[in-house]
């Protein structure tokens, strides 16, 4: 090998320890940054469960209260509607217009409060039970849906919309 082949030779290994120790140097560098990017990600997603199960945690004491008050709502409807027995309808419809004007508002969304008028309206009218029982499945039915809505679950829902004649 000639002097100037020498010569070159060293100095490009001379270049060569630096260009390493820089590749070295940003290759550490790139992949910090992407394992931060990561870690930044999983604890988006950690913190957007535990707001989810916090939310649920939250809501669920007016879940429950809207699902007991919905269902006394439909027992209640049911028992004006259904009940030959003067003493039993008329604590039923006491109750009816307490769940009415009260209770009922506090967790009613739009479809089981226009069933609730309806069937107020009815009483104040002195429909008879026939036309009664087809308000009480009427809020039965928006009682359900509603729920499903707020439980966020298709299971309460109709499998079919396929509307009986009562």
């Amino acid at each position: 090998m000639s002097e100037v082949n020498q010569n070159k030779f060293e100095a490009a290994l001379k270049m060569i320890s630096p260009l390493l120790a820089i590749a070295a140097f940003l290759w550490g560098v790139y992949t910090y940054g992407d394992s931060a990017q990561k870690q930044r990600r999983q604890a988006e997603i950690e913190a957007k469960r535990t707001a989810e199960t916090r939310r649920i945690e939250a809501t669920r004491p007016f879940l429950d209260k809207q699902l007991a008050l919905y269902t006394e709502a439909t027992r209640i409807a049911s028992v004006i509607a259904t009940s030959s027995d003067k003493g039993e309808i008329n604590r039923a419809t006491k109750r009816f217009k307490e769940l009415y004007w009260g209770e009922l508002g506090l967790v009613e969304r739009d479809e089981v409060a226009r069933a609730m008028v309806d069937f107020q309206a009815a009483l104040d009218r002195g429909d008879g039970q026939a036309d009664l029982g087809g308000l009480a499945l009427k809020l039965a039915h928006a009682c359900r849906e509603e729920l499903a809505v707020s439980w966020g679950t298709n299971a309460w829902k109709r499998s079919n919309e396929i509307e009986f004649e009562r």
